[in-house]
This record gives structure tokens, sequence and C-alpha cells, in this order.
């Protein structure tokens, strides 16, 4: 049908032309919603699986931390442990060697013997013999040796008495302990420059991890030394009584 007024007609005109533009407009906003999606349609499936599986290797690579996080602090808990350990075996701070008039006394390393062989060294260093070791200590009290090597620096002969000379103290003892016995024998001077190899023998309660460490008391000429007491890495110290 045709609009004979022109008026009519031009109206008609304006009225298509806005509508092609609004179209246009429509079709225009959903081709870049199209293209900033990906050209994916907004009900599709594949966004919320690319999603789930992100937060899924998110959560592994987390937890995998954690572990490794965990396994760190045991680590380093190990490791703390060992050196409060080993503190507490050897006495820091405290020398090892001593000497006083010209008698000089190196401390090696300790062990605790097992008093089933009587062994001092199980790498075959010395053997406590039978004669030496005439009773078991009491209680819950162990057997300690502690090698020594005594050096003479002067030219000339000198004493000692090496069961009135040396004490054990330190650990969970009130007072000192006396010797028990000892690899020296009956020797009680050594010739100028001369050295001898022994042990000494002292019955205690083994210390804990707590109680502050054993040391060697040397009291000779008048003169008193504490003297640390090494224990080796490969000592074993066995579990400590308490009465």
């Amino acid at each position: 049908m045709r609009l004979k007024d022109p008026v009519a007609r031009q109206q008609g005109r304006s009225a298509v032309r806005s509508g092609l533009r609004g179209n246009g407009r429509r079709a225009s906003w959903r081709s870049a919603t199209l293209l900033r999606r990906g050209g994916r349609s907004s009900t599709s499936s594949r966004p919320a699986a690319g999603g789930l599986a992100s937060r899924l290797t998110r959560a592994w690579r987390s937890a995998r931390k954690g572990h490794l996080v965990l396994i760190v602090v045991a680590l380093m808990s190990a490791a703390t442990g060992l050196w409060i350990m080993a503190t507490r075996l050897d006495s820091p701070g405290l020398p090892v060697s001593a000497t006083v008039e010209g008698l000089a006394v190196d401390v090696r390393d300790a062990g605790w013997v097992p008093m089933d062989a009587h062994t001092m060294d199980s790498q075959g260093g010395y053997q406590m013999p039978a004669q030496m070791m005439p009773g078991a200590p009491a209680g819950d009290e162990m057997r300690l040796g502690i090698p020594l090597r005594l050096l003479n620096t002067t030219d000339k002969t000198l004493e000692f008495d090496l069961s009135e000379e040396f004490v054990l103290v330190g650990g969970t003892i009130d007072g000192a302990v006396q010797l028990h016995s000892d690899t020296f024998g009956l020797l009680r001077r050594l010739g100028p420059g001369s050295a001898v190899n022994g042990v000494l023998y002292f019955d205690t309660t083994v210390p804990a991890a707590t109680d502050p460490a054993l040391i060697l008391r040397w009291i000779h000429g008048g003169k008193r030394h504490d003297l640390s007491i090494p224990f080796g890495s490969t000592t074993q110290a066995p579990h400590p009584h308490r009465s």
C-alpha cells in the first residue's frame, strides 16, 4: 500500500532507517561480547570445567608445598635435638688439657663401659682387664671410662697420685665422685720427657640432656683445673636413670 501523503512517506522512511540502525547496534554489541568471551557461548560448559581444573591444580600445589614445609621443620627439629645432645655431653668453654708444674694432662674421647665384656673401645683401642674391675656399679650407676695421656715436660722426675688428684663432678652428682679404678697401675712418678696413656674409671648416674655436663676435675700442686670430657661422635650414651 503506497502512501499518497509526502509527509507520511517521509516519516515511514525515517522509522525504517531508525529500526535498521538499532538492529545494527544490537548486532555489533553481541559480536563484541562473543569476541571478549573467546567466541564461546555463555551457555557453554567449557569455561566452568577449565576453572575447576585450575582450582584443583592450585590446591594440589598448595598441599605439596605444605608437605615440604612439614618435612623441613622435622629435619630442623632433629638437627636441633642432636646439637643440644652434643652440647650437653661435652662441656662447652672448658679445655681438654692442662699443665701444672710441668705435668701435662690431655683428656681423650670418653665412653660408657659395657660391663658384660669390659670393653672400652669398640674399635680395638684397649680393653679393661677383669682384675681392674672388681665390682660392678651399684644401683642405676654406670661406669664411665675417661682416657688420659700424662706427659712430663720437664727435665726432672715428677710425682703424682691419680686417686687423690682426679674426681668427677657435674651431671646429677651432689659433690664429687672419687676414682673407682684405673689402668695406670701403681704408677706414681714419671721420668723427664716421658709420657703414658691410661684410663680413669668412675661410677656415676648417666645424666639426662637437661642436666649439666660431666667434668673431670684435676687438683695438682695446689691448683685446680676443670677439664671437659669429650665424647666421640659414635658414642651412644645409655638411657639416663633417675632415683
